[in-house]
């Protein structure tokens, strides 16, 4: 069933995007929603009690992404499992957050064309998306051992003050990121700015996103892996 208190605009979405997949809705007991999309068929689960209109556009919106065939997650999980050193780093966990970010950031626009507000796009949505102490505290190495949860961690922060929708101020954050590594901290903004480069909308003519985006990240970190001694 259709949720009762979704607008107009997003029942024209939901009618546009069952052009192309199969949506149904089911009730579920958690404090947002979530999609799951396999193949062409989605699932948006949902709280009748608390569910807006704003939360249904946003997971509507992943479905949306969908369309456009750039499955960024899992091509660069699946692709870096027979890298021990990698493996270690991108987690499936790390994978999905980064793919999250991206959609994130091509979704956000056309939500704003539908009229909806910025504080409405998702929980905790004005907040900074990392703190500067948490920053402070990772630790990418100690006797030139590198800590492969700390990568992780530095990887998961940076892509999500970049991937942020609203104008937090992250001066420091990318100073102190930056300081703790140079170079990956050039890989992970670099990986951003093609992304940002990346015209989902006209696919076809931009280029060919494995190459250019996964194919990319992933030797860069094969590079800057190779030479260090990873621990858990």
């Amino acid at each position: 069933m259709i949720p009762l208190n979704i607008d107009s605009k997003t029942l024209y979405l939901l009618e546009d995007l069952r052009k192309d997949f199969t949506i149904s809705f089911e009730v579920k007991n958690i404090n947002y929603c979530e999609v799951f999309i396999k193949n062409k068929t989605a699932i948006v689960y949902y709280n009748p009690k608390i569910v807006d209109t704003e939360a249904i556009t946003h997971e509507l919106l992943h479905i949306w992404f969908n369309r456009f065939n750039c499955n960024l997650g899992n091509c660069i999980f699946l692709s870096t499992r027979s890298n021990v050193k990698l493996s270690g780093i991108l987690t499936k966990f790390l994978c999905d957050h980064i793919a999250n970010c991206c959609e994130h950031y091509k979704m956000y626009p056309k939500y704003i064309e539908m009229g909806y507000q910025p504080s409405k796009f998702m929980m905790n949505s004005l907040a900074p998306k990392a703190s500067l102490q948490d920053l402070k505290e990772i630790n990418l190495s100690f006797l030139w051992r590198y800590n492969s949860s700390a990568i992780n961690m530095f990887i998961g922060c940076l892509i999500s003050i970049l991937a942020d929708h609203v104008h937090n101020d992250y001066t420091k954050h990318h100073l102190i990121l930056e300081r703790k590594n140079r170079r990956l901290y050039k890989i992970i903004t670099d990986f951003w700015q093609r992304w940002l480069d990346f015209d989902v909308n006209n696919i076809e003519s931009t280029f060919n996103w494995r190459s250019e985006l996964t194919d990319d990240l992933i030797n860069e970190l094969g590079i800057w892996s190779k030479s260090k001694r990873l621990i858990n």
